[in-house]
């Protein structure tokens, strides 16, 4: 399997399995519905911020297939936005980064002054203080823990 299914399975077990969101009722009658998540924001699929000009293709929900490709193409995005930082890791902890970007836009990780410097001098172990000593892992901290182990195992 190449990273890229790996981070992709992954992230479909982080934003909500398919099976997960039939139990919360975001999966009904073979289509994805629209939802708030955590922060209140309109999403979709696996993550999928909803942006007004495109709810309306979203009203009466998306096909698994179209889900997948959502999610394709919203990581897609995040990996090149995370291989701006030019951080040049290996492949998990690119992975990681492309996984934070994901979750909290380039702007939103690009706060992380101290996780990002310490990944610079490749300091893994402060990477991951830093990364656990954010307001995200106050948030989520089981995403984190999660994201961490697959990283370091």
């Amino acid at each position: 399997m190449s990273i890229e299914t790996d981070v992709i399975e992954l992230l479909k077990k982080l934003e909500g399995t398919k099976q997960y969101q039939t139990k919360m009722k975001y999966f009904r009658n073979g289509m994805f519905h629209i939802y708030k998540d955590s922060e209140g924001f309109e999403t979709i699929g696996y993550g999928h911020l909803v942006k007004q000009s495109e709810r309306s293709k979203f009203v009466n929900g998306i096909t698994e297939q179209q889900a997948d490709q959502l999610l394709l193409v919203d990581y897609q995005k995040a990996k090149r936005d995370a291989d701006s930082f030019n951080l040049d890791l290996p492949e998990r902890w690119n992975a990681l980064v492309s996984i934070l970007v994901f979750q909290l836009g380039k702007a939103g990780y690009s706060k992380f002054v101290k996780h990002l410097a310490a990944l610079k001098n490749r300091n893994y172990a402060t990477a991951i203080v830093e990364l656990k000593n954010s307001k995200l892992y106050q948030q989520t901290p089981n995403r984190i823990d999660q994201l961490l182990y697959w990283v370091t195992n």
